[in-house]
């Protein structure tokens, strides 16, 4: 117990009084901060998929893809040739063609040149039969699981891989390409934080607006080597107290993308005696305290937006009946209900008049046990049960 009454108490003393409070701010623009235009995300033309021809996208082959060789006359012979490492191929009376680098019409019209030295007029087709050079991550809250594709050559429904894994790049393919090719997401998934890693630097992407607006900007052109993360919702990963006046004070648990207005909506609703244009904001911010100040009257009459101020875990919000000057105000204030509500149960009812001590919660329920010993810690003295015995002159019992 003293363990835990210990813990309380530092708790209460790291985010309470007694310490110098910064000045009052108004909420950071943090809804309107996610639509800024994107920096310049890097593009590797060696990793490049694919490249413009005629206006049309056309397949870069790259080493370790496998293409078809066709030479048509009396009858059709084909070859099969993986591109080297060092990006050669070999065919027929050729050796060494370069291959790497090359769409496949050019490489068609590069054979095509160098046949016509030992054949009239070769008729030569050239075709990608497995995309290996160029693959891409998909990671995240996406439909299914990935299926094992040997070589990880699949990269589309039809080929039999689905969910998270590995997949090759055949053309141009954007963000949201992949992730309808590998099914589409699961519920919950925020579309709205897709993250891209690229030569070891990371880019968050609004997919969501792509599809509510049409807006391409953050559908991103894949390349070689790219890593798309789409993440899911936890609906209980973001702790905030709420206190004040509103209808349920409490601790709650949020999902990430939580914000002002779903806090106070699950703690009931403000009271008709809150101040509704100067709800405080409690956050540690670079390891300093801060408070926000949020106009929730500018929120739900005018649709100010910028008020509805995204959530971060530990936040306390606090709806205050009268003007507040700083944190030491407001946290002397909600200090009694705070350390309530961060106590086990158990604890709780110790530290309230049903049990005795510190916390007026009201005249104690008829029939219910009268707390009669010292909490340790405390030099309180305890309040004898009807009927029992005092038993020290100090107030003290003793130990059973």
């Amino acid at each position: 117990m003293k363990t835990i009454i210990a813990a309380t108490a530092a708790v209460i003393s790291v985010i309470g009084c007694g310490s110098t409070a910064p000045d009052i701010v108004s909420p950071p623009n943090e809804r309107f901060e996610a639509f800024r235009p994107l920096e310049v995300i890097p593009i590797d033309p060696l990793k490049q998929s694919f490249t413009e021809q005629h206006g049309a996208p056309e397949y870069v082959i790259g080493p370790g893809d496998e293409v078809e060789i066709s030479l048509r006359g009396v009858t059709v012979t084909s070859e099969r040739s993986t591109v080297r490492p060092d990006g050669y191929v070999s065919y027929s009376l050729l050796e060494n063609v370069r291959a790497a680098g090359m769409t496949p019409t050019e490489l068609d019209d590069l054979l095509t040149h160098a046949l016509a030295e030992f054949l009239r007029e070769p008729k030569v087709d050239v075709e990608v039969v497995a995309f290996k050079s160029k693959q891409v991550s998909l990671m995240g809250a996406v439909l299914r699981e990935a299926s094992v594709v040997a070589g990880g050559g699949g990269g589309s429904r039809g080929g039999g891989q689905s969910g998270q894994g590995r997949y090759a790049l055949k053309g141009r393919t954007t963000v949201l390409d992949l992730i309808l090719m590998a099914g589409g997401t699961r519920p919950g998934a925020l579309l709205d934080r897709v993250q891209l890693i690229r030569a070891g630097r990371s880019y968050q992407l609004d997919i969501q607006r792509v599809l509510s607006t049409g807006n391409q900007s953050h559908n991103i052109v894949l390349q070689g080597e790219d890593i798309v993360i789409v993440p899911g919702a936890n609906p209980r990963s973001k702790k905030v107290i709420v206190l004040g006046e509103v209808n349920s004070p409490n601790v709650y648990m949020f999902a990430e993308d939580a914000r002002i207005l779903e806090a106070l909506t699950q703690a009931g609703g403000v009271t008709e005696a809150a101040l509704r244009d100067d709800i405080r904001l409690i956050r540690v911010v670079d390891g300093e305290r801060k408070m926000f100040s949020i106009n929730f009257q500018k929120l739900t009459e005018l649709g100010d937006m910028q008020q509805n101020l995204a959530l971060r875990t530990d936040d306390i919000v606090f709806v205050p009946r009268t003007f507040m000057g700083d944190i030491n105000d407001v946290l002397n204030k909600a200090g009694p209900l705070l350390s309530v509500l961060l106590l086990p149960a158990t604890y709780r009812d110790l530290y309230s008049t049903g049990g005795g001590l510190r916390i007026d919660t009201g005249t104690p329920t008829e029939g219910a046990a009268t707390f009669t010993r010292t909490l340790p810690g405390t030099s309180a003295k305890p309040v004898a049960a009807e009927g029992a015995e005092e038993e020290g002159s100090d107030g003290g019992a003793a130990d059973e």
